[in-house]
């Protein structure tokens, strides 16, 4: 015996077309734009204006800049102790390879420095990998290899300002 399929009912639609905001008064903090609007001006609702006086919204003003600063960004640094005694782990927040890669290469000419890497994932922050001799402390390494790119970056910027 065969069964029919259940036809889905059809639901009354009891929405009136009204604007069901008809009733409220609704407070415009935009600037009045029509051609009806004060001498073409953008008029601001009281509310925006405040205890303000009209002299003040109309004063124009310069800003002295100065001389332009370098943007210096700093990094986000956390050092671990590693497994052993002389092991240590330096994450880098928002770095790629290219800090990494020649901070590695600085750290490998510092003396004292056994061993460096860095590993990048999707999931950690970069992580330099640091194994120094017995005797040197971490605090003087990272310094001395700072200092020398510090130095070499530098150099780099002289020859391009004497190339510009």
């Amino acid at each position: 015996m065969a069964k029919k399929k259940a036809e889905p009912k059809e639901e009354e639609n009891d929405i009136d077309d009204e604007d069901l905001f008809d009733d409220e008064e609704i407070e415009s903090h935009y600037p009045d734009l029509s051609k009806d609007s004060k001498n073409g001006k953008e008029a601001l609702s009281e509310d925006l204006l405040g205890d303000a006086e009209d002299d003040e919204l109309e004063e124009d003003f310069e800003v002295d800049t100065g001389p332009e600063l370098p943007d210096y960004k700093h990094l986000k640094l956390d050092m671990k102790k590693g497994a052993n005694q002389n092991d240590y782990t330096l994450s880098v927040e928002g770095q790629s390879h290219g800090l990494c890669n020649i901070f590695v290469q600085h750290l490998l000419k510092t003396e004292g420095v056994n061993s460096a890497a860095y590993k990048i994932t999707i999931i950690n922050p970069p992580e330099i990998f640091i194994r120094l001799e017995d005797g040197y402390k971490i605090k003087k390494i990272l310094f001395k290899a700072i200092e020398t790119l510090r130095a070499e970056v530098t150099a780099v910027q002289k020859v391009f300002k004497k190339l510009t």
